[in-house]
């Protein structure tokens, strides 16, 4: 699992925001722990603040996590339903350690168990919705729509976001 360490500093506004969401954006390709220091921001602007959501929402979709710390009291009610805010880096940090796992990262590829020949799942291709019978989880490919998706252990099937 990614992890980084974001200081910013000066006025939050658009040129901040959009270069925060730019670099979340980039690094969030696999999903990560990101941290935001607030200590030297004076000012988060309307714009900055919008960038500040949209870069939360780019991290919930893609199952990373996002705090901050060292906001100033004049600018926590701004970041209210943005993201968690703590007051040190320290606090910050063993929050985001918690999504750390047995010591393996999150984007290492580990053998899933195969369920026996004779026993099957029934899924949904997430795009057509034809009814398919899934002998392992992992990566699949619908023979009707030829759409790639991922069965998880509980058999819950999700496509793959496409970039255009």
């Amino acid at each position: 699992m990614n992890s980084l360490l974001i200081h910013l500093a000066g006025q939050l506004s658009a040129e901040l925001g959009s270069e925060l969401y730019l670099k979340v954006k980039a690094e969030s390709q696999t999903p990560g722990l990101f941290c935001l220091d607030f200590t030297e921001v004076s000012e988060i602007t309307e714009v900055g603040r919008e960038y500040l959501k949209k870069t939360a929402t780019r991290c919930k979709e893609a199952g990373s996590k996002l705090v901050g710390f060292g906001v100033r009291d004049e600018l926590i009610s701004q970041l209210d339903q943005v993201c968690t805010s703590y007051e040190t880096k320290t606090e910050a940090i063993q929050y985001l350690e918690t999504f750390i796992m047995d010591g393996t990262p999150a984007n290492e590829l580990t053998p899933l168990p195969e369920i026996p020949a004779p026993n099957y799942t029934i899924t949904q291709c997430p795009n057509c919705f034809s009814k398919l019978r899934i002998q392992t989880f992992g990566d699949h490919l619908c023979p009707n729509c030829h759409t790639k998706f991922f069965v998880g252990k509980k058999g819950w099937a999700q496509t793959y976001e496409r970039l255009l």
